[in-house]
């Protein structure tokens, strides 16, 4: 590919784009006009990730190192280095984001970091003194949560962070899902073994005998594990546990969060939460597990049941519970709902953002729209050149 395209203002470097980020990235996009461009690869450390092209994609190559632990992006450095403004992702076993930031502080450039304030297993272990060393080269950080930002500003006072909710929807997406009848217990997300959705077809099963004839349970996603639970529910032929592959349609969405008693979380959970909280149905959740930070928006009896981890008694005494409540759920969705659509929608992610930009927000609504041609047939053939060599 060559580099005919004008460097952009803002650039964003992302190792993948899933297809959950389109909705933020476009209206960020419409927000600052042709000023922004995303840069990114389209392999995640995680195999089973889906790769989206937003607008304004420019793709760089992924290679990853020492069994996919590191990687450098191949393109990054010629591509970032020079923008008035990056957004690189606070990992650091992302190689070449090191270089960019010290190039960049060498140029007196301007580079924000955006991700998780902690590694995932918490403050204080190895990997954290290497983020916390990270952390201070760049200008700004971009957390998720507000509890981030404060301990982040706790630890040094004098830090520039912001916290910009992760969000999945605008909020005139968000709100309850109504619905006459709820009959499913709701599984979203990845089929795979950090998800422990074997945990939970056992658990519904075990409760099966004692759950009211027409309760199900569905799952959303697709992963290595989905065909050999596939094959369980197969050999049991009676409809009650479901498998719908992975959906991204809103409205079908909605629907099928209209239908739940409750969406369940056997293993780790994040954005996922967000997702069912915002169309107003609790989460079954465990409570020990590398969760994301996301889950401060998770209160137990409020809007969320926890249960012990890798427990299948517990868990389905918790679906039994839920089943046998399930009217009573169901009548709080609206009051579920309203601090989901007041805090965690795009609308307030692409906020938060421009004020770490530093973009004037009052302005931000009256902005050219995003001048990357979405018809990027061009740009494919470029792509599919650069595959083939």
């Amino acid at each position: 590919m060559n580099d005919a395209r004008p460097r952009a203002e803002i650039v964003i470097v992302q190792t993948t784009v899933p297809e959950y980020r389109l909705r933020f990235f476009a209206s960020l996009a419409d927000a600052l006009g042709s000023g922004l461009e995303i840069v990114s690869g389209e392999e995640d450390f995680a195999l089973d990730v889906r790769h989206a092209h937003p607008v304004g994609y420019w793709r760089v190559r992924n290679r990853f190192l020492a069994r996919r632990r590191l990687l450098w992006q191949s393109g990054v450095l010629r591509r970032v280095v020079g923008a008035p403004t990056a957004v690189l992702v606070l990992n650091p076993r992302i190689l070449s984001n090191w270089f960019v930031l010290l190039a960049r502080r060498a140029r007196g450039r301007r580079t924000i970091l955006w991700g998780h304030a902690w590694p995932r297993r918490g403050r204080g272990t190895a990997t954290d003194r290497v983020r916390r060393f990270m952390r201070r080269l760049a200008d700004t950080l971009i957390v998720y949560t507000e509890a981030e930002a404060d301990e982040l500003r706790a630890l040094d006072p004098g830090v520039d962070v912001v916290a910009a909710p992760n969000a999945l929807y605008p909020s005139s997406e968000l709100g309850p899902a109504h619905t006459e009848l709820t009959t499913d217990f709701l599984f979203v997300g990845r089929v795979n073994e950090e998800k422990k959705p074997a945990l939970l077809l056992d658990a519904f099963l075990a409760a099966e005998p004692e759950l009211p004839d027409d309760v199900r349970v569905v799952f959303l996603g697709d992963g290595p594990l989905r065909g050999p639970l596939e094959e369980r529910a197969r050999v049991r032929g009676d409809g009650r546990v479901v498998f719908l592959g992975h959906v991204s349609d809103t409205e079908q969405l909605r629907s099928a969060y209209g239908r739940a008693i409750a969406s369940v979380a056997p293993g780790t959970t994040g954005l996922s939460l967000i997702q069912s909280l915002g169309f107003g149905v609790p989460m079954i959740l465990v409570r020990e597990a590398l969760h994301g930070p996301e889950t401060e928006a998770a209160t137990e009896g409020a809007n969320a049941v926890y249960v012990a981890s890798d427990s299948v008694s517990e868990l389905a005494n918790a679906l039994k519970e839920a089943a046998a409540t399930r009217d009573a759920w169901r009548a709080r969705r609206a009051e579920i709902a309203a601090p989901i659509v007041a805090k965690y929608s795009v609308d307030a992610m692409v906020q938060a953002f421009l004020v770490a930009l530093r973009v004037d927000v009052s302005r931000s609504s009256s902005r050219e729209p995003n001048a990357h041609p979405r018809d990027e047939s061009d740009e494919s053939r470029a792509l599919a050149g650069e595959r083939s060599s």
